[in-house]
């Protein structure tokens, strides 16, 4: 027993629309499959380059923290230079008066240096007065 797999006209005629019904809507749908696969996917990098820089912001606040709880144990004037997990920080301490103490502080990266940041503290109770 042979099985035959020829279209013929009249049941080709029967799968497909004469008025044009199948191609244009066929063209539509597969347009809009394509336009939600490029927004997901530029979304995606977003996303992903957002939480990049975030995580470059976290560590540059963390390496900052570090070294201003440093500096407040410490509490001796001079510049003091640690190496830590996410880049370098310098910090230097200098006395305002007789309870105030300022320490500035840069951070640098593998990749940049970023603005210095003064923190001044008193001496005394340790507690941080001004944040620049």
């Amino acid at each position: 027993m042979k099985v035959s797999f020829i279209i013929t006209r009249k049941k080709l005629r029967s799968y497909l629309n004469h008025n044009g019904f199948l191609l244009p809507y066929s063209l539509m749908l597969l347009m809009i499959v394509l336009m939600a696969g490029v927004s997901s996917t530029s979304l995606f990098l977003s996303k992903y380059h957002y939480l990049t820089n975030m995580g470059k912001v976290y560590e540059r606040n963390a390496s900052i923290a570090h070294s201003v709880l440093l500096g407040i144990e410490n509490s001796t004037v001079g510049k003091v230079e640690h190496t830590g997990v996410y880049g370098m920080t310098e910090t230097i301490t200098a006395q305002l008066n007789e309870q105030e103490m300022i320490l500035d502080i840069t951070f640098q990266s593998s990749d940049k240096v970023f603005q210095p940041v003064s923190v001044v503290y008193n001496k005394e109770t340790k507690h941080i007065i001004d944040w620049k």
